[in-house]
């Protein structure tokens, strides 16, 4: 499953809530995925009649598959291989040790600097934009340079005073 799956009411609607023994929640790092674990648990409850039991006992797991290492996902394959060595015997016990940390999103490039890379460039373009502006101020300075010295040397009994 992922957060996006509707309303509460949605729930009571998916049938695979009822025959689940554990449910992966992906995409944890969406918006909305808490509420969306604490409203599947209740389902599943509901579902499993397990009054009862705690919220922490549900196997109800939020998970970021596609980041390495993910907490979720590490407790749900450990939950996985007990749900599966429980219902076959398969010998398929596992010796990996699960934390009580919750997914969360590990970001390369933090968010407050997404835009970091376009900033840089922007203000590239801007400085790019004031040199060539300055490059004209100093042509039309040379130009009038040029020409008040050629007026100079023409008329040399007047001089030219520049500031």
């Amino acid at each position: 499953m992922t957060p996006e799956f509707g309303a509460a009411t949605q729930l009571e609607k998916i049938d695979m809530l009822d025959f689940a023994d554990i449910v992966a929640l992906n995409k944890f790092d969406k918006r909305g995925a808490l509420d969306a674990v604490r409203d599947v648990k209740k389902q599943y409850k509901r579902n499993h009649n397990l009054w009862d039991i705690k919220d922490d006992e549900i196997p109800v797991f939020g998970t970021i598959a596609s980041q390495f290492n993910d907490p979720g996902m590490n407790t749900l394959y450990r939950s996985l291989m007990d749900e599966i060595e429980l219902k076959t015997k398969a010998g398929l016990k596992s010796s990996f040790s699960i934390s009580k940390e919750m997914s969360e999103k590990i970001f390369v490039i933090p968010p407050n600097r997404i835009r970091y890379l376009s900033e840089i460039s922007e203000n590239n373009r801007a400085y790019d934009s004031w040199v060539n502006s300055q490059v004209e101020v100093a042509n039309k300075l040379d130009a009038l340079l040029r020409t008040l010295s050629l007026y100079s040397k023409d008329n040399s009994n007047e001089t030219v005073v520049l500031l």
